[in-house]
């Protein structure tokens, strides 16, 4: 690829730049609330930033963009967008109760119904978050393999170099490092993706849009009607989806724990889905130029970074790579600090209750680290981003979103065994379904089998099983 010095130029200066802010932020951390929240002192800009940063990491960007250049708009990515966008509006109306608990984590909101709860959903999220950290690396693969081949270093070398960096940031500068690392990659990546990709793609096509979608049409597809083939079971499974990882997703609880205030963070997730739609809409468009211009391509992860080093002018394509990586650094940062919270805060005190904060801040830097080690020994096992990441999405989902529910709206009514069984079934049955026939299951989609047994349990289990309420516990 024809990858000039003004753009490695510029992809090392961004990379540097990521240091300078975690490096800057160390001074800023001083208590655990500091790592682990940023010292809950967000501004909305800030949230929006660190919100859509890591919702759309490569999964959701070169993933997506790969499955509209296979299949067009019947692909799930546009749904991808639209379930997201929808989950991002939810988790601005539920934002005031989640802040309302004063937690730290997803997990801490969970410990209304006890503490064999709190960790069943801090295990849950322990293992989602490095699956994400893994999935992110895998990301930072794709991007070597196909763009920076022609650099002297092994492959695994190179991954590990560029992974090396987000855990270095992310070790020394917490939470605090990860928004505003969050808000630099998201700039890049709106200018050098979502913005300009669409525009260069519409000027290299001859033709504009109408080739694309007369291309698509004389194969089959078509680019323009998400609903071509009408509802289907996969799209309302693909839809739901990505709107129960929106709040489900434990780093998003955890961007409303960290605003400065409930207003600011009603408006920044009601903000972020709005934008969410618009992406999705921009994804079409990328996937159908690159669809035309760059026909064959095997490897449907590669297409966007590749297009990218082939077609973009110089300086722009150097912006617009260091855009691909943000895109996976700004989702792999928050996940390394999702894994450290959970594993140290919540487990930890879970079997330690009386754990000092001090002794749990001057660990944390160094469980980010072997986590991050850890994501990359898995991340080897990966071989398609977005196929990957939905499985991920649909476990994380059913078993987290419904006790999170419970447990803003319905504590009192709620058994704290059922909870807890409802955690452990809700992830259980979807995780050994995807792993064992994928979607051949009643209703097409494990999805569904998993969100419907995480509420019958909470439901059938709470009627069941009544937990005593005292005077105080209602009054509080």
């Amino acid at each position: 690829m024809n990858i000039g010095i003004i753009d490695w130029i510029i992809i090392a200066i961004y990379l540097a730049g990521m240091l300078v802010i975690g490096f800057i932020a160390k001074g800023k951390i001083e208590t655990m609330d500091d790592f682990i929240l940023g010292g809950r002192r967000f501004n909305r800009w800030a949230l929006i930033g660190t919100i859509l940063a890591t919702m759309v990491g490569s999964g959701m960007l070169m993933g997506a963009v790969g499955n509209v250049y296979t299949s067009g708009a019947e692909s799930s990515a546009f749904w991808i967008y639209i379930g997201m966008g929808i989950g991002l509006v939810t988790m601005g109306i539920w934002s005031k109760a989640i802040r309302n608990t004063n937690a730290r984590s997803l997990a801490e909101i969970t410990s209304v119904f006890g503490v064999s709860t709190r960790l069943a959903a801090a295990v849950v999220v322990s293992i989602y978050a490095v699956a994400l950290v893994a999935i992110n690396i895998a990301g930072l693969r794709t991007i070597i393999v196909y763009v920076f081949s022609g650099i002297n270093i092994s492959i695994p070398v190179a991954t590990i170099i560029a992974a090396a960096i987000s855990i270095a940031y992310t070790a020394m500068g917490g939470f605090f490092a990860v928004v505003w690392t969050d808000v630099a990659q998201l700039g890049i990546m709106i200018l050098g993706v979502f913005i300009i990709g669409p525009i260069i793609g519409l000027t290299m096509v001859d033709g504009g849009m109408d080739t694309i979608i007369t291309t698509y049409e004389a194969e089959g597809m078509t680019i323009t009607n998400p609903l071509a083939g009408g509802v289907t079971v996969g799209i309302v499974g693909t839809v739901l989806t990505y709107f129960l990882t929106s709040p489900g997703d434990p780093t998003m609880p955890q961007r409303a724990l960290s605003a400065k205030d409930a207003k600011t963070a009603r408006f920044s997730f009601t903000t972020t889905g709005i934008i969410a739609l618009l992406f999705g809409v921009s994804i079409l468009i990328i996937g159908g130029a690159i669809h035309v211009l760059m026909p064959g391509i095997e490897a449907k992860d590669s297409v966007l970074p590749l297009f990218i080093a082939t077609y973009y002018p110089p300086v722009i394509k150097g912006i617009c790579l260091a855009g691909t990586v943000a895109a996976v650094m700004s989702s792999f940062d928050s996940f390394l600090i999702l894994a450290t919270t959970h594993i140290m805060y919540d487990i930890g005190r879970t079997f330690k209750p009386d754990m000092p904060e001090e002794k749990i801040s001057k660990a944390l830097p160094k469980l980010t680290i072997i986590i991050g080690i850890l994501g990359i020994i898995v991340a080897l096992f990966i071989t398609s981003l977005l196929d990957y990441l939905t499985a991920v999405f649909s476990i994380v989902g059913s078993a987290l979103v419904p006790v999170l529910v419970a447990a803003l709206f319905f504590k009192y009514k709620t058994s704290k065994r059922a909870a807890t069984l409802s955690i452990i079934l809700g992830g259980g049955i979807p995780a050994v379904l995807f792993f064992t026939v994928g979607y051949d299951v009643p209703l097409g989609d494990p999805t569904f089998i998993g969100v419907g047994a995480s509420i019958l349990t909470l439901i059938i289990g709470s009627l069941i099983w009544k937990d005593k309420v005292s005077v105080e516990e209602k009054a509080a």
